[in-house]
């Protein structure tokens, strides 16, 4: 028998550089495993479709140039592509905002690719850091089976394929999500820096400044005394970036408020509500957009359920009530946005094993059949 006793309490012999990027391999492989396998499929459909039937439904009538990522570059990706060009020489434009031109026009110098694929790729590398931020914040919230689950659910909900197109989306859901993420571990500065940046790439990202403002009232006990502490000062920041393009507009064009001006320039359905649809007589796709917005509504509304989640249901309870108000015509991918109502969709989704496969499936299919009428320039949007 061995006379070695052993020895307890020793710290852990320090981790070597190939340690810590094994463990950092095995925290990604989910996520990226899922980003590179859902945006293959969704260039696969694109490519076999317009090989199939090349016509589009609007001019020019013909798709042109080799079939791939810019087929991803339809209707407000039009918008983003001149301002990435030409800058911001019409006041229509300016309902557009700079952050996804500026990163497109940045890869294009770079790298020589169109402006239409330079818009594409910048939105999936978003898109693909997006999924990290989410996986590791949904599992340190409720574990892995259910974070891996609401990250399916995310990423197959119909209009999610958005995040792939050459569109603003995806960068407001990383950014939400990281703001978010570093609030909830007491980073508040960098929190309110990440949602500033956040706010250049589309204005609703700042209705996570409630999130980030609950997040620090709950961290200090809440009550009066809690609205005292300099960290309240960094909820600024968001305001003061989103600014700086408000100043450009005033220096350019001499009205600070012009973007939200040129909303009446034949845009009005696109700032319609419920009340509008169901007073209205709109196209067919507007209803689908409807009764699809009814799923992240649910989730944004199970998100009060538990205190757990409450800091993330301050941003997608009051989103989703914005986006009911004002944004009708691009409900679809605008719901797509709602990120944090897929955690408790996936929580319980996660407990039922028999009906996660053909929900992603049934999921999955649809945005199938929805990135087809987008790639052949059927007015979804």
């Amino acid at each position: 028998m061995s006379t070695d006793v052993p020895v307890t309490g020793e710290p852990p012999p320090p981790a070597t550089a190939w340690s810590r990027l094994r463990a950092l391999g095995a925290q990604v492989a989910f996520p990226v495993g899922l980003f590179l396998f859902s945006r293959l499929a969704l260039l696969l459909i694109a490519r076999v479709s317009l090989v199939l039937d090349d016509r589009l439904h609007r001019p020019p009538y013909r798709s042109v140039g080799p079939v791939g990522l810019e087929a991803f570059c339809r209707w407000d990706c039009g918008w983003y592509s001149e301002i990435a060009q030409q800058g911001y020489t019409r006041p229509q434009a300016t309902n557009f905002f700079p952050l996804l031109p500026l990163l497109g026009r940045l890869v294009r110098d770079v790298t020589g690719l169109s402006t239409e694929v330079s818009l594409v790729v910048v939105a999936n590398i978003a898109g693909l850091l997006a999924l990290v931020v989410l996986h590791r914040l949904f599992r340190e919230l409720e574990g892995e089976d259910a974070a891996r689950t609401a990250l399916l659910l995310f990423t197959a909900y119909p209009f999610a394929f958005f995040h792939s197109a050459g569109y603003p989306e995806s960068w407001m859901v990383f950014l939400t999500a990281l703001a978010v993420a570093l609030s909830l571990r007491g980073r508040h500065w960098s929190a309110g820096l990440t949602l500033g940046v956040a706010g250049l790439s589309r204005h609703l990202s700042l209705v996570a400044g409630l999130s980030l403002f609950f997040q620090q009232l709950r961290s200090r006990g809440g009550g009066v005394r809690a609205l005292w502490h300099r960290d309240l000062l960094a909820l600024l920041l968001p305001l003061l970036l989103t600014s700086l393009y408000f100043l450009y507009l005033w220096r350019t064009f001499g009205d600070p408020q012009l973007w939200w001006k040129v909303r009446a320039s034949g845009w009005d359905g696109a700032w319609a509500g419920l009340g509008h649809w169901l007073r209205g007589n709109w196209a067919p796709e507007v209803s689908v957009y409807v009764a699809a917005s009814f799923i992240p509504g649910a989730g944004a509304l199970l998100l009060a359920r538990h205190r757990r989640w409450w800091t993330l249901a301050a941003f997608a309870i009051p989103l989703m009530l914005v986006l009911w108000t004002v944004g009708l015509v691009g409900l679809g991918r605008y719901s797509a946005a709602v990120w944090p109502a897929f955690l408790p969709l996936g929580a319980w989704l996660s407990r039922q094993p028999a009906l996660r496969g053909p929900v992603v499936l049934g999921f999955a299919l649809f945005q199938g059949m929805l990135v087809f009428l987008f790639v052949h320039s059927y007015p979804i949007n």
